[in-house]
């Protein structure tokens, strides 16, 4: 199902989203809608190819994501664009980290599960 959102000049912005199932080997795209499909780079490192490009690279990114981490001592995980250029109109590339310790500092991660979704206008 498609989300859409008109804003008050009548210009709509379209809502993808992927569910990304990472670590042991197993990556595949899980439920997911305006994603044609995801690259792995490595642990950690992929990127989310979108079956309609945006108008610009201005789109919206969030996330979350779930570790099989088991350091209760480690900070927070989370996903971030991995480098400005790497945000283009028909993809994005994405790395995940798991948070530091107080005796170490944190590292690329591959989560179990990473739910994306960016927002923006389409071309």
């Amino acid at each position: 199902m498609a989300y859409y959102h008109n804003n008050s000049s009548g210009s709509s912005a379209r809502y993808i989203y992927v569910n990304y199932i990472d670590g042991g080997g197993d990556n595949h795209m899980g439920e997911n809608d305006g994603v044609s499909s995801t690259t792995d780079h490595g642990t950690g490192d992929f990127t989310v190819n979108f079956s309609t490009t945006f108008s610009n690279t201005n789109y919206a990114f969030f996330q979350g994501c779930s570790s099989e981490n088991t350091n209760g001592n480690r900070g927070a995980n989370g996903n971030n664009v991995k480098d400005p250029s790497l945000k283009a109109t028909n993809s994005c590339r994405v790395v995940s980290y798991y948070g530091s310790t107080g005796s170490g500092n944190g590292n690329v991660n591959s989560c179990k599960t990473t739910t994306m979704g960016f927002i923006g206008h389409q071309a």
